[in-house]
């Protein structure tokens, strides 16, 4: 329920806010939630954000000294928090560009293991041993099926 600015009470409308000549003046005009359009799940939730959003421009236009006090009780509110998620963003950035450089370091080292040749010798002997282990195991295999 809403109160306008007139003091007319609407039930199940959504105010819209227009502008009317130079006087400053504020309407609500009356729309019907009925319309083929509209999705049940979300008018209560656009109906509290429109209710809301004319009861703040009410008080901004009416009563600006109440306007900026829950403006800033709402800065007072909501900074600490932003600030915490900075702070998570933050750290989550740092780890995010910790673990690229490890990419390229990684990426890096890897290149330059492939050109050494004592080093390709060694890969070569750790596939032959994975080879024959495996070789070794179908073979323990075999005789413990038989």
């Amino acid at each position: 329920m809403y109160s306008g600015v007139h003091g007319r009470v609407m039930e199940g409308t959504v105010p819209v806010i227009s502008r009317q000549g130079i006087s400053g003046m504020y309407s609500f005009q009356e729309s019907s939630s009925s319309s083929p359009h509209t999705n049940p799940a979300v008018n209560p939730a656009v109906r509290n954000v429109c209710r809301k959003s004319s009861e703040n421009l009410h008080l901004l236009v009416n009563e600006t000294s109440l306007a900026f006090y829950r403006i800033e009780e709402h800065i007072v509110k909501t900074v600490p928090h932003l600030q915490s998620i900075g702070e998570q963003v933050r750290s989550v950035q740092e780890r995010v560009e910790g673990a690229g450089y490890d990419q390229e370091y990684t990426t890096q080292f890897l290149r330059e293991v492939n050109v050494i040749p004592e080093l390709q010798a060694v890969q070569g002997w750790v596939k032959n041993a994975l080879v024959n282990a495996g070789k070794i195991r179908d073979l323990q295999e075999r005789r413990g099926a038989t």
